[in-house]
């Protein structure tokens, strides 16, 4: 296998070659790597380094886990990019990935902060019971069957991270597929990547559950072909109780956009609309805050001193999660709001002020360039977009 080396914030890495993994296009495709790595993930991990940075100011000292470690990128950054990080150990289950970790570690100097490991992710978390107060399950596809494991690797207090690039499913494009790996019916609607990560979040939050660990979000975000989850983890039944408590179902009218939120994961269900149509429903799925606004805030103040490549894009995608935090479940695309009320689509930024002016909340969402999120009525944001 032949490797170059590539620089990723402070960190060098060395990689298996990507001229040698092109597509008949000449696309570099990760997935054909014997030794994966994925150079357009580096805007997640730099957002992850300034995550598990803040999470080091508030558990003192981060014991850090990557199970599905390919080169081993992510928890090398962390032992090399953020001060408090007591220990990280990067595995992976293929003895090349495990050489070439063993090469990045020394190759930055932190044998006395990195473990390396070759085993089954699963393996590794499992035997590492209540070690870690900061996992991070980035796998190629959906995490689902590693949740139960990092669940149990959890410390008393700490975050668990998680990637899932399945979003076909998630999203509702194949909904039966989204039905037997996180036990949830998706919804292909207008806010349908929204609908995604609550049931990922959802899914995450009943398997910790049976840990008696709650889960609450602290930063969602989609982008490109993933979604991108961390949530703050506390042991306790209560806590676990509590969180639940917040799982359950939206029910949506196509004719009308209206959509409501039904709490309870074995809740009876409405079956028409106001206006008399019938409601498609999805779930279970979270339905509280998908971000911490104080959380987003600290992220950003940490990623703003930092010198990323990507960071103005970085930065400006967590800002838009700031603004939109403390918004409520679900959002209207603007051009849908428009063929409903007959009409054509005013200036998004223009009907964000009128929502306001009337004394409700409203902002844009960065899960849709078109989206407004806003717990105005839907009748009177349509007769909104009509007064424009």
């Amino acid at each position: 296998m032949q490797t170059v080396f590539v620089a990723e914030g402070g960190t060098k890495i060395e990689i298996p070659n990507p001229d040698d993994f092109r597509t008949k296009a000449g696309d570099y495709a990760p997935s054909l790597t014997s030794v994966f790595y994925n150079p357009n993930m580096e805007f997640c991990r730099d957002i992850s380094v300034s995550v598990v940075q803040v999470a080091s100011k508030i558990f003192k000292n981060i014991w850090a886990c990557d199970p599905l470690a390919g080169v081993g990128v992510r928890g090398i950054r962390y032992a090399k990019e953020v001060k408090g990080v007591r220990r990280s150990v990067v595995n992976d289950i293929s003895n090349e990935a495990f050489e070439l970790i063993n090469r990045n570690v020394k190759l930055n100097e932190l044998e006395s902060l990195v473990e390396a490991r070759s085993a089954d992710a699963n393996i590794v978390l499992h035997e590492n019971q209540g070690r870690f107060n900061f996992v991070d399950i980035d796998p190629f596809g959906s995490p689902a069957r590693f949740v139960s494991a990092a669940c149990s690797a959890l410390s008393r207090k700490g975050v668990l991270a998680l990637t899932a690039t399945d979003t076909a499913p998630l999203a509702g494009t194949y909904p039966k597929t989204c039905l037997r790996r996180y036990g949830a019916m998706p919804l292909k609607v207008e806010y349908r990547h929204e609908v995604g990560a609550r049931i990922l979040a959802g899914f995450v939050q009943r398997i910790g559950t049976m840990h008696e660990i709650s889960l609450t979000p602290i930063l969602t975000h989609a982008t490109l072909h993933y979604f991108r989850i961390y949530l703050l983890a506390n042991r306790g039944a209560q806590r676990a109780d509590q969180a639940l408590e917040k799982i359950g179902f939206i029910s949506h009218c196509k004719a009308c956009l209206r959509r409501n939120l039904t709490y309870g994961i074995a809740a009876s269900l409405p079956k028409t609309c106001e206006c008399g149509s019938k409601l498609t429903h999805a779930g279970p799925m979270w339905l509280g805050s998908l971000i911490d606004k104080q959380f987003t805030l600290s992220f950003i103040e940490d990623l703003s001193m930092r010198n990323f490549r990507l960071k103005h894009e970085e930065l400006s995608l967590l800002s838009r999660c700031a603004e939109e935090a403390e918004g409520p479940p679900t959002f209207y695309d603007l051009n849908e709001l428009a063929a409903s009320a007959g009409t054509r689509p005013p200036k998004i930024t223009e009907l964000i002020a009128k929502i306001r002016s009337e004394g409700y909340f409203a902002s844009r969402t960065h899960f849709s360039d078109t989206g407004i999120r806003t717990d105005a009525a839907t009748d009177g944001i349509k007769k909104m977009v009509s007064g424009l």
